[in-house]
């Protein structure tokens, strides 16, 4: 028999290489999974720093090569966080892009109430963490799709474009709630199918003794949000809004003006936005549903939630002294922050419409269950497998026990290292979008205010018949952006065939 020697122990060469072999196999396929979930062009921490200073210039350049975008398209992550990055710096037709390729990917679709298989696949047992596979996105997310890409078309002056997104927008909104029940009840049923499987005892017995650790998961999601407000009520507002002030006789009625803000109202996330949202429906409705004179603030404040990860890392799942690892990863719910907080507009103050902390925390709570049992069950599966491994090891190397330590503490560092929570979360999407309408100021400049009265910018307004001011403060540590655009761009005159 040959003979390899290894640490000053001798041990079977076969032995020796079938299990270094398997070892090998299970990191190599840890790291396929990994290149699955797809890459990040942003650093968060440097995305962090520069949202801290409003830098949405510097931002948006690492989505640039040479000038052209450079993002992975493959990835839903990157290119929502590309498309919102592009927009917050004021490059309409490069965020347009950007979106349109997240808007393929997302599992959640406008015109569909089910539950989308990739999402419950999600929640399923697999032997590594949803981190691995790639992102699928939220339902408010497919909102916040459309309603940028509405406000892209509207600022690069494309009417019928912008019809286009808050149609579809306005088809998304009014399936939200009914995709939200529906995903609530899918992953109740995921959990009974899931602790039913196999080692279900050992799951259910370890979900049971460490359900008070897992409450920190959601310790900080906001609490009692009906349903009504998954809604993203500020796109809601902006669909009212565009009808409104549109060049088309089409748009102006009660079910294209008036519906979408009244539901904005319901959606809202503060009273005050609600009652906004229904005062302006009440001056449209007396107005034939036309606007005029008016200028739409719409403030988008500070940074948006994420997630971190905490880990329940003790031997509850078997009872043994056989493994040398044996937890989960489980993600916590961040709430976003704000940076100003709201802003004062020519004495008059902007109103919270839709609190992305709230809606993202909705979501995560009704996913949360699924989240933790798949955790759970997840580790069962994979300690019974460290066991058994464990087990071989011992009968295999009994003449070089520092070898099966060794190769003991690698099982368990491979099982570890599998073990990862999700804490992937759209990184530049703000903590709230902000609204506000006043009468077109005889100045022609809107001046923008800090809440304690010192003075931010004097914006020069477009001289039309009704403007939309777009403001941009992640944080307070520098000038925000602004950008302002007459609503709509009307259509060029068409042009008879002997004046072309």
């Amino acid at each position: 028999m040959t003979t390899t020697t290894h640490c000053c122990a001798i041990v079977p060469s076969q032995t020796f290489l079938s299990i270094h072999v398997r070892f090998i196999a299970l990191l190599g396929l840890m790291v396929l999974l990994a290149g699955c979930a797809g890459t990040r062009t942003n650093d968060p921490e440097a995305m962090s720093n520069h949202l801290s200073t409003s830098n949405y210039q510097a931002i948006a350049a690492v989505y640039l090569k040479d000038g052209k975008p450079n993002y992975d398209e493959d990835n839903l992550l990157d290119a929502l966080e590309a498309g919102k990055a592009f927009n917050d710096a004021g490059m309409w037709a490069q965020s347009k892009r950007a979106f349109e390729v997240a808007s393929k990917q997302l599992a959640w679709k406008e015109d569909s109430v089910d539950t989308p298989s990739e999402v419950m696949n999600l929640l399923g047992t697999t032997l590594t963490s949803s981190a691995f596979g790639a992102y699928q996105g939220k339902i408010f997310e497919g909102g916040m799709v459309d309603y940028y890409q509405a406000i892209n078309e509207i600022m690069m002056g494309n009417e019928q474009n912008a019809r286009v997104d808050f149609n579809r927008f306005d088809v998304r909104m009014s399936n939200a709630v009914a995709q939200f029940a529906s995903f609530r009840e899918d992953v109740r049923d995921k959990n009974r199918a899931e602790i039913a499987q196999e080692n279900a005892q050992q799951a259910k017995s370890s979900l049971d003794t460490a359900k008070g650790q897992f409450i920190e998961g959601v310790a900080n999601v906001p609490g009692g949000q009906p349903d009504a407000k998954i809604r993203v009520a500020a796109g809601e507002f902006m669909s009212g809004v565009f009808r409104a002030t549109s060049s088309a006789s089409a748009d102006k009625n009660a079910s294209k003006v008036i519906n979408p803000l009244r539901e904005a109202a319901k959606a809202s996330s503060s009273n005050a936005g609600a009652q906004l949202a229904n005062r302006t429906a009440n001056q449209l409705q007396g107005a034939g549903f036309q606007s005029k004179g008016k200028v739409y603030v719409l403030y988008e404040d500070g940074k948006g939630p994420s997630f971190t990860e905490f880990r329940i890392d003790l031997p509850l799942f078997l009872v043994t002294n056989k493994v040398t690892y044996s937890g989960i990863a489980l993600p916590k719910f961040q709430p976003g922050q704000p940076a100003f907080g709201r802003l004062q507009l020519g004495g008059a103050p902007t109103v919270e419409m839709t609190n992305i902390t709230n809606i993202s925390g909705m979501e995560f709570d009704v996913a949360y269950p699924g989240i933790v049992t798949k955790a759970v069950v997840s580790t069962v599966i994979k300690t019974a497998a460290q066991v058994a491994a464990n087990a071989v090891i011992d009968s295999e190397t009994k003449d070089a026990p520092l070898l099966g330590a060794l190769l003991k503490l690698g099982v368990g560092a491979a099982q570890a290292a599998s073990t990862q929570a999700d804490v992937r979360a759209w990184a530049n999407l703000p903590n709230s979008i902000q609204v506000a309408v006043l009468n077109r100021p005889a100045s022609g400049q809107l001046s923008v205010s800090a809440p304690n009265g010192s003075k931010i910018a004097d914006v020069p307004l477009p001289d039309a018949e009704n403007v939309l001011v777009l403001i941009k403060a992640s944080g307070v540590a520098g000038k925000p952006a602004i950008y302002a655009k007459p609503l709509p761009t009307r259509p060029a005159p068409v042009l008879s065939a002997s004046r072309q």
